[in-house]
């Protein structure tokens, strides 16, 4: 711990010409305590720590109610402090500014009280004095002047990169936003869902997904498309449910009396292009436009027709010869 600023106590024949302002010991990374030289009503003391500081103090846990007190010191004439808590009416919960908690411990408040002896004592008092009321808590009328007691936040803008600034009495604490981790939640996490179909990888303030061969995507939820293969002569591509990402077959399909010629499925690569030679649709003589080799064939098969009947039935010239010779 260090202490903040110059700061004494004014004896009871002097006068107050300095600002009217003390630090109290501090913690490293924690919010600071601060209190007023000058005692002041409620209303003037939150103000005082408002233009100041943060605002007046809020005590959160026993622990710090007795922390608190084991730095302010003691007054001897008036050994009490204005503490952030108050209500409106007799018949209100008190509550602490700034958060509305309701906490009170089981041992805050001094013997018989509070007892709202006036019947508007709606703020607290804390002893700071030695005895059995140390720490304790009473009720008093607001327009009363007492030493204002104050806290500066430590938290600021930057003090989470990617979450929420909590501060206690010894430290301030980030509390991260889901995917992002480290004391001031600067680094993204990786989960399981972060990548898809790769490998996660965490930087600062964000993950990158290293992505498996043949996917894409900033989570690798993208597999890579091939274009559609075109169609060679006399065949047809048939793709599996019309689709062409990553590792899909294409089918070569060939024409009535076409040849497939080479491995009739392609595959889809990793990089989006189609793997190995593409196979072509040809017909067993050489032929590659189906109807020309349909064409040929009928041709070849009326010459072969027209050849038996010129064989079984001779032609009347060739009959008026044979006749003529005998």
């Amino acid at each position: 711990m260090v202490t903040t600023g110059d700061c004494r106590w004014l004896t009871e024949n002097e006068v107050d010409t300095n600002p009217p302002l003390c630090s109290l010991a501090v913690t490293t990374l924690g919010w600071t305590y601060h209190y007023s030289n000058k005692a002041m009503d409620w209303a003037q003391a939150r103000q005082f720590c408002q233009e100041n500081y943060t605002d007046m103090v809020v005590i959160q846990s026993q622990r710090e109610n007795d922390h608190l007190v084991s730095l302010l010191p003691n007054r001897i004439s008036s050994p009490y402090y204005w503490i952030g808590i108050t209500k409106n009416h007799k018949n209100e919960t008190w509550r602490w500014i700034g958060n509305n908690s309701t906490w009170i411990g089981n041992q805050s408040w001094a013997e018989d009280e509070p007892n709202n002896n006036y019947s508007n004592e709606f703020c607290v008092e804390i002893y700071v004095n030695k005895g059995k009321n140390r720490g304790k808590w009473n009720d008093e009328k607001c327009s009363n002047p007492k030493y204002a007691v104050c806290y500066k936040s430590q938290c600021t803008e930057s003090s989470c990169v990617r979450g929420t600034c909590h501060e206690t009495v010894e430290n301030t604490t980030c509390l991260c936003e889901p995917g992002f981790k480290g004391d001031r939640c600067q680094t993204a996490q990786c989960t399981e869902s972060s990548c898809v179909r790769g490998t996660c990888h965490e930087t600062i303030e964000n993950t990158t997904c290293l992505c498996e061969p043949g996917f894409k995507g900033d989570r690798c939820q993208t597999a890579v498309q091939c274009p559609h293969p075109s169609d060679p002569l006399n065949g047809v591509y048939s793709c599996r449910e019309g689709n062409q990402t990553f590792n899909s077959t294409c089918q070569l399909k060939c024409h009535l009396f076409v040849l497939v010629i080479g491995s009739s499925a392609i595959t889809c690569g990793a990089t989006g292009v189609w793997s190995g030679p593409r196979p072509t649709c040809t017909s067993s003589d050489g032929c590659v436009w189906m109807w020309s080799c349909l064409s040929l064939l009928l041709h070849l098969s009326l010459l072969d027709e027209a050849q038996k009947k010129k064989e079984t039935y001779p032609s009347k010239a060739a009959r008026r010869s044979d006749e003529s010779i005998q």
